[in-house]
Order: structure tokens, then C-alpha cells, then sequence
């Protein structure tokens, strides 16, 4: 009798110790499972990083299809989560396009990763600029401009500054900008043509053998511009204020020229 319950201890702990180990691997391969689930999860979130690396690569495809001059101040900006202020000078067409050129760059980059700042100076002349301080006209941005884009005051000096004086005044302000902004860009957009007034249009064109003789770089939307009467389709009833028209061939030529998105 004794032998029998001896036997039955025995088959008894053998049975313990078989179903715990069936137990614990089952569990254990339940761990292992959620753990492999686990990783998964995170693999998805390392994919979801990759995708942000990716949209990281596609900013800086843009930043290098900007001109030379804004790339730095550009990939500054993005290093260290900042800004790039432009400054717009010049007088009718201003306001209309710094904020055409403010909606591409924030399409292109994200709101605000550029700050278009547009320094209307009314009717002043080139003489009146050329007298006036160089930080005051900037006073009223954030922060130092990363480029300057200048219209020279053409149609403002007609009848009251020469052609020679107004291309003069063009270099000392970029000079100007390049002494007290040595890290600005600075970029010459041209007046448009006129109309109806041929006599500007020769100045328009003096002053652009002047900016290219300087090496300036130059916004060359003329290139675009159309000749002869259809250029009445482009601007205002005072023969030279832009229209949206001329405003579309003036940014459209931009967006080409910057890589930017349509």
C-alpha cells in the first residue's frame, strides 16, 4: 500500500512539474508576442521619424534651389528655428508684391519660415533716399533683413532727378546695404515699362545696362514683360502701377527663378 502511494507522490510531481513548464512557455510566448508587436509599434514610429527626415530632405531641396546669396541665411533659419527677413523697397508696386511673394514662400517652406517686409517709400525721390539713414528705413522689421530686394524710384525722379543721378543713388544704396548688412543678399527688381511713356522705358533700359554692368543680380522679370501695345494689359490707368496681371508676370517669374511652388 505504501508503495503504491509512493508511486502516485511520484507520477504526481512529475505531472506538476510537465504542466508548468507547458504553462510558462505558453506564457512566455505570449510575452515574447506582444513584445515582437511591441516592436513593430516601434519600428512604425521610427518610419513615422524617417517621413519627417524625408520632409526635412525636401525643405532643403528647396533652400538649394533659392539664389546662392539666400541659402545660408536660409539653412540658418531652419538649424536654428529661425526666420529669414526680406525687405521689399520701393514705392507703387511694393505692398501688392511682397505679400504675392510672402503666400509663395509660405507655400513653399511653411508659414513664416520667411518674413516679407515691404518699405513703401511713397513718392519720395532717389535724392531724398539716398539722404535718408539706412537703419531708419529698416526700423520697423523684427530683425536685420537676410536680403534686400530694391526697385529703384525711377518713375518718382521723372522730371526731378536725371537718369545718371537715379543709377548713381542705385549703387551707393546698395553699397549702403553691403556695409551696414554685409551678410544681406541684395537683389535690383527694375521698374516695369510703361504704357504709354517710351522715354521711361529707354531710362528702364539704361538702368538695367547700369545694374548688369555693376554685377547686381537682378530680378529680370522684363524678360517676361510683353512689347508694344499689350503692355497696356499689364498696369493701370496711369500707364506703369502694376495690375494682377503685371503683378502675375512679375511673381511668376520668381517662382521660377527660386524653385518655388505654384
Amino acid at each position: 500500500m505504501k508503495k503504491f502511494w509512493l508511486i502516485a507522490v511520484i507520477i504526481l510531481c512529475i505531472a506538476t512539474v510537465l504542466g508548468g513548464k507547458i504553462y510558462w512557455n505558453h506564457k512566455i510566448g505570449r510575452i515574447s508576442s506582444s513584445n515582437l508587436q511591441s516592436g513593430i509599434n516601434t519600428s512604425s514610429g521610427v518610419a513615422s521619424d524617417f517621413s519627417l527626415d524625408g520632409s526635412s530632405a525636401t525643405i532643403n531641396k528647396q533652400i538649394s534651389a533659392l539664389p546662392k546669396s539666400l541659402q545660408k541665411a536660409a539653412s540658418s533659419a531652419r538649424k536654428n528655428n529661425g526666420q529669414v527677413q526680406i525687405a521689399m523697397v520701393g514705392s507703387e508696386n511694393v505692398q501688392a508684391l511682397s505679400l504675392l511673394l510672402q503666400h509663395q514662400l509660405d507655400l513653399t517652406f511653411g508659414d513664416l519660415f520667411f518674413k516679407v517686409t515691404a518699405i513703401d517709400l511713397g513718392q519720395i525721390n532717389s535724392l531724398n533716399l539716398n539722404q535718408a539713414k539706412t537703419t531708419d528705413l529698416f526700423k520697423n522689421m523684427s530683425a536685420r533683413p537676410d536680403a534686400v530686394i530694391f526697385t529703384p524710384l525711377l518713375y518718382n525722379d521723372n522730371g526731378k532727378v536725371g537718369s545718371g543721378d537715379t543709377e548713381t543713388v542705385t549703387g551707393l544704396f546698395e553699397e549702403k546695404i553691403r556695409l551696414q548688412y554685409p551678410k544681406a543678399a541684395f537683389f535690383i527688381s527694375l521698374p516695369n515699362y510703361s504704357s504709354d511713356a517710351p522715354y521711361i522705358n529707354s531710362r528702364i533700359d539704361s538702368l538695367e545696362a547700369y545694374v548688369t554692368d555693376q554685377k547686381f543680380q537682378n530680378l529680370n522679370y522684363l524678360s517676361k514683360w510683353p512689347k508694344g501695345n499689350t503692355r497696356a494689359n499689364l498696369v493701370s490707368s496711369d500707364g506703369h502701377t502694376m495690375n494682377k496681371a503685371g503683378q502675375t508676370v512679375w511673381i511668376n517669374y520668381v517662382i521660377s527663378q527660386w524653385g518655388l511652388k505654384k
